[in-house]
């Protein structure tokens, strides 16, 4: 098997490089790639427990318990308990955390449009469509 026809060292190569990218980009932010995740799930919903949030991003719990602590002590995020279950954390975006939308969303599109360029519209919409159901896979 020739390693550079290999969909798992290229899937993986292209995800290196692109994480390398984004990571450059988002520390004049002072953010990481692991705290942009985060924020990018409250940006669409607010009020996610920690577990959704190791859920959606298939992290472990003391990873994400780690980042959002760095993410709460820079002033991003708040935790407060649910008020039906007080063993339960929910998490919210604090202003800071807000204000950062309309920085790293450009920030991560043009990421993605550097991997993207000289793709079609149609061939960017299926080499979405390509990923996810390989993902389903897993």
């Amino acid at each position: 098997m020739d390693l550079f026809d290999s969909p798992g060292f290229l899937v993986n190569k292209l995800a290196h490089l692109m994480a390398v990218d984004l990571e450059k980009r988002l520390k004049a932010y002072g953010v990481t790639g692991s705290q942009w995740a985060i924020l990018a799930l409250l940006w669409e919903q607010e009020g996610l427990s920690q577990v959704e949030i190791q859920q959606l991003l298939d992290n472990e719990g003391a990873t994400v318990t780690g980042i959002l602590q760095r993410m709460d002590r820079a002033g991003l995020i708040k935790r407060e308990a649910d008020p039906h279950d007080r063993r339960v954390q929910r998490v919210y975006l604090t202003d800071a955390g807000k204000s950062l939308k309309d920085s790293l969303i450009p920030e991560a599109e043009a990421v993605n449009s550097k991997a993207l360029r000289g793709f079609t519209d149609d061939e960017t919409a299926f080499f979405i469509r390509l990923i996810r159901r390989t993902l389903q896979n897993f």
